[in-house]
């Protein structure tokens, strides 16, 4: 997911502040999730539970992440997308459906965890692992309405200067 991250930074990054804000604010989400779910090894030390605190955090900033990706870059697609015809509305219409259904897992995640106590870290491992292929769809998601919407401000671009 963090080298899909970084093909789409090398390709939109410096083109908008909220997009670069955005693709930040994912990376650090990432590399949170990643330290969560145990995915980076320490040497001759068997993993433990995250603590409360740190499940906590990371729930805090999925929902951030999650709220800013509806709040701000969504409205900022939909409103270029008001203007635009054909395919990149059609895939706005596609993939809308597609986000909601990875937000409600992301909320479910958060209902769970959101609170934990120890005792509802025993389903934390397997939660992580059906949360992971979710933010990942997400996100290949989210790339695909940022392709669109610079193809969109493109041709939005030429038409202007055009007239």
């Amino acid at each position: 997911m963090l080298s899909k991250l970084e093909q789409t930074r090398a390709v939109y990054a410096g083109k908008h502040h909220a997009i670069d804000a955005f693709l930040d604010a994912r990376q650090a989400l990432l590399v949170e999730y990643i330290q969560l779910a145990g995915f980076t090894p320490q040497r001759g030390k068997q993993r433990s539970l995250p603590c409360c605190e740190s499940i906590q955090h990371f729930c805090n900033n999925l929902v951030d992440y999650i709220s800013a990706s509806h709040f701000e870059i969504y409205d900022h697609v939909m409103g270029a997308y008001e203007s635009a015809k054909g395919e990149q509305l059609a895939l706005a219409e596609t993939i809308y459906p597609k986000l909601r259904a990875c937000t409600d897992v992301v909320l479910r995640f958060n209902d769970k965890y959101g609170n934990a106590g120890e005792d509802d870290l025993l389903t934390l491992d397997d939660d992580l692992n059906r949360l992971g292929p979710v933010l990942e769809t997400r996100f290949c998601l989210e790339d695909q309405l940022v392709k669109a919407l610079h193809i969109v401000e493109r041709l939005s671009d030429k038409t202007t200067k055009q007239n």
